[in-house]
């Protein structure tokens, strides 16, 4: 008897982006023997013209499931725009529902434009956010997996000026718990090594540039220690990154969102990916934008999606293992 296949859905994102593009791209380089079903998640005009725009062909082929609510809209390639924006997260609502009904094993996310998902009537600053609320799952982080690298984020999507107001105790340790967590997937290790990154320059410098890391931070990582984890710091991000690239850490815990992406996105752009850790249901996430700049014209590199796709596959397995 056949073994059944994982099913994994994809979410194409902003239709004027290079979402579409690059699921195409991805459903073209299938031979079908894959241990995994892939079925995206889109309006299929958005698919038709992807392929006639792009691809010159309608030979491609691809499972397509679209949302309850039909929309129809010309693309104007690079916009910024309602329907765009509304149309990205009603392929996204639909898939958290496939997954959380257990029809998919795990969602697979495109990007979306957060000007358009705002414009259409979506107050979210990202998919994390909107995946939190759609599960209805609080204490969910956002993790980035390059190469040697791999980040936890104790805020996502945080002003810069908001961000000492939304840093508090709970989201650092949270973000430390769900490294932890994550160990045994990622890397093999029911106790991975976690680096904490302070806040402030240098570390703040014995409070010189700031005391958060020794009134917040360092507390935190004092209780996770007595907890059994082995967790390190906080340290200056400078300097603890190139060593966290040598295979010093598991894991670092980061304190924003650029402290955690751009070590990530310089060690391994177009082959990273996003994962939310600790919803109810496997979601991964290309580590790129909509690339509105690109869009239309058919140089969109697919190799992160290929990867996102990977990972999912994976962490479906173990899941299913454990």
């Amino acid at each position: 008897m056949a073994m059944k296949k994982i099913k994994i859905a994809i979410t194409v994102g902003d239709p004027a982006g290079i979402g579409p593009e690059i699921a195409c791209k991805y459903a073209a380089s299938l031979s079908g023997t894959e241990e995994f079903e892939p079925v995206f998640i889109s309006h299929k005009h958005v698919i038709t013209n992807t392929l006639n725009t792009i691809f010159k062909s309608s030979n491609i082929k691809m499972n397509i499931i679209e949302p309850e609510e039909n929309m129809e809209f010309d693309i104007d390639y690079g916009q910024i725009k309602a329907e765009y924006g509304k149309a990205s997260m009603l392929y996204v609502d639909k898939g958290v529902d496939l997954a959380m009904n257990k029809e998919v094993d795990a969602i697979v996310t495109c990007p979306i434009n957060k000007a358009s998902i705002k414009a259409g009537g979506y107050n979210y600053p990202g998919h994390t956010e909107f995946l939190g609320h759609k599960t209805r799952t609080r204490n969910f982080s956002m993790l980035m997996v390059g190469k040697n690298i791999r980040t936890v984020l104790a805020t996502t999507h945080v002003p810069m000026e908001a961000l000492v107001s939304k840093l508090d105790e709970n989201c650092i340790m949270n973000a430390i718990l769900n490294a932890h967590d994550a160990g045994q997937f990622f890397c093999g290790k029911r106790k991975p090594k976690i680096a904490v990154c302070g806040l402030n320059p240098h570390a703040g410098d014995k409070s010189a540039l700031g005391d958060e890391e020794i009134t917040l931070i360092t507390p935190v990582i004092e209780i996770a220690q007595a907890g059994g984890m082995d967790v390190e710091g906080p340290f200056p991000a400078d300097s603890l990154f190139p060593k966290v690239a040598k295979g010093a850490y598991d894991f670092v815990v980061v304190m924003y969102h650029d402290q955690g992406l751009i070590p990530v996105k310089l060690e391994a752009f177009g082959n990273a990916v996003n994962v939310t850790l600790n919803l109810p249901i496997i979601r991964t996430s290309v580590d790129h934008g909509t690339a509105f700049e690109i869009a239309g014209q058919g140089i969109a590199d697919y190799n992160s999606l290929v990867r996102a796709v990977d990972v999912a596959v994976e962490m479906v397995k173990n899941a299913k293992s454990s």
